[in-house]
């Protein structure tokens, strides 16, 4: 009986089961192709084609700018690439528009929240869609230059160990050429110390590695209102990441002349950047006063606070030593030289030196690294052999506490 029953079952699979999948599945492309709204190149090639690049931008609000960023992503000159635009509950003709060039595009993946739940909401749900190995951020009053993908793909592609990159950009719309070569980048170890006192990365600038924010749980933190960027770069950093910067203008910031900010947008952001900024510094000092946020303008404060932390890393070993104590000597001891040392008056720079009266060797207090050598002295003038430079003779004047070079 049961041998029976088996048998017919299988006979009833083979005679309608197989048929009525298959007129499912083609109903289904008959509908993704002609019917639905959504095309079937969009659909395949959202199954099939995973892009090297998702570029992520939210938008509010802003439907009679926002054509001219769409476009500027559509126009580049790399083109593996997916474009994220979420709709943060606009009330005016945004949804309308971002449709238009997703009709046009299949790149265009088109979201749209209910209602506006800010920017840190939408950003996050475009890295939680985003397929691509890296994540380029946009905001909708930018414009981006038609090779910044192209050039910022190649970096990272050179740079492996870098997780997150930004660029320069410009507030006006100068004629930028591309460069060629390889991208050059800042120093990281330096690009992370000065994180600590002010914002390093422009958001809108960044390409990220999305398998590293996914390997960390790496989102935009909603505590850290209209700061949620430095507050990523913050998160980056205390997992192990490097950031940096291409040196390189491939964005023209804030085109868009007539944006408006939610009320009390700047005195927030501010707040926030102070307490991103406190949190960094508990690290290396654990009691640091609370009050201190935000008043790194005091040199005698920011001294303070490099010589906290070139103390701690050594055991911390967080930063790099030499670079935290670089800019150590030169903000605490420049006032010091500046006062003590000797001004010299050249004509591609105008620098302070300290001198070593010991061996005869000084070195410039802005450039720390450039030392030099006093090859011959006398009552009017003084020659010196740089490191870098030919020899050069100065003539002394003010007490021998100011040197001109001389023409010869």
């Amino acid at each position: 009986m049961t041998g029976k029953f088996i048998c017919c079952y299988q006979k009833y699979i083979h005679t309608y089961y197989k048929p009525l999948i298959f007129l499912l599945y083609t109903l289904l492309v008959f509908y993704m192709g002609f019917i639905s709204e959504k095309p079937l190149e969009r659909y395949l090639t959202r199954v099939f084609h995973k892009p090297l690049v998702s570029v992520v931008m939210s938008t509010f609000n802003r439907a009679q700018a926002l054509p001219d960023a769409i476009e500027s992503i559509l126009k580049q000159t790399f083109q593996d690439f997916e474009f994220i635009i979420i709709d943060d509950g606009s009330t005016d003709d945004t949804w309308n528009v971002i449709q238009s060039y997703a009709e046009k595009d299949s790149r265009i993946v088109a979201l749209r929240n209910e209602r506006n739940k800010g920017l840190i909401y939408s950003l996050n749900r475009g890295l939680d869609v985003a397929r691509g190995k890296y994540i380029a951020r946009m905001d909708d009053d930018d414009e981006s230059l038609p090779f910044r993908l192209e050039r910022q793909v190649l970096a990272m592609n050179e740079h492996p160990d870098m997780t997150v990159l930004g660029t320069d950009m410009l507030r006006s719309k100068d004629v930028v050429k591309k460069q060629s070569g390889s991208p050059v980048i800042a120093d990281p170890d330096e690009v992370e110390l000065n994180s600590y006192f002010f914002p390093v990365l422009a958001h809108p600038t960044v390409i990220m590695r999305r398998d590293f924010l996914n390997k960390h749980h790496l989102r935009y933190n909603p505590k850290y209102l209209y700061a949620e960027d430095y507050g990523l770069w913050k998160d980056v950093l205390n997992a192990g990441g490097k950031i940096s910067n291409i040196k390189e203008v491939l964005l023209y910031f804030g085109v868009v002349k007539d944006v408006t900010r939610p009320p009390n947008y700047y005195n927030t952001s501010y707040e926030t950047f102070k307490t991103i900024q406190w949190e960094k510094f508990k690290t290396f000092w654990p009691d640091i006063p609370y009050e201190w946020r935000g008043m790194l303008d005091s040199s005698e404060h920011k001294c303070l606070l490099l010589k906290k932390m070139s103390e701690a890393n050594k055991t911390l070993k967080i930063l790099n030593q030499q670079e935290l104590d670089k800019q150590c000597f030169s903000l605490c001891e420049k006032e010091k030289l500046k006062q003590e040392g000797i001004s010299v008056i050249h004509p591609q720079w105008k620098d302070y030196v300290s001198v070593n009266k010991n061996n005869k060797t000084f070195f410039r207090v802005d450039v720390p690294s450039e030392t030099g050598k006093i090859m011959k002295e006398d009552a009017s003038t003084v020659t010196v052999k740089w490191d870098h430079y030919d020899i050069e003779t100065f003539r002394k004047e003010e007490n021998g506490k100011k040197w001109v070079l001389t023409e010869n």
